[in-house]
């Protein structure tokens, strides 16, 4: 009976052209969508095609060499790991002593 290997990526990152990570290729597809609806947007107002074009395509190009840069700085984790930082507390503040009198010195 021959052996027929399967799921040969199991446990290893997604990876998409460089990308590694699911939450760099969700920031990339809600990046362009959202480009593509301004794109969409500045059509229905009625602005230059060329304008609307070129806008779209700069922030297209914008947006394509954000992520890939943050992909390529961070690493798999590192969206993760910059959007904890964020959400710590900078400092703890206390206003009374009461947390520091029942501490014993051993």
């Amino acid at each position: 009976m021959s052996h027929y290997p399967l799921n040969k990526g199991i446990n290893k990152p997604v990876e998409f052209k460089g990308l590694v990570g699911s939450r760099y290729l969700f920031l990339l597809a809600g990046g362009l969508g959202g480009v593509f609806l301004g794109f969409i947007i500045l059509r229905l107002v009625g602005a230059n095609t060329y304008l609307s074009v070129a806008l779209a395509l700069g922030g297209g190009f914008f947006w394509v060499t954000r992520v890939f840069a943050l992909s390529a700085k961070y690493g798999e984790h590192g969206a993760m790991k910059l959007q904890a930082q964020s959400r710590q507390p900078k400092r703890i503040v206390s206003r009374n002593a009461r947390l520091f009198k029942g501490l014993k010195q051993s």
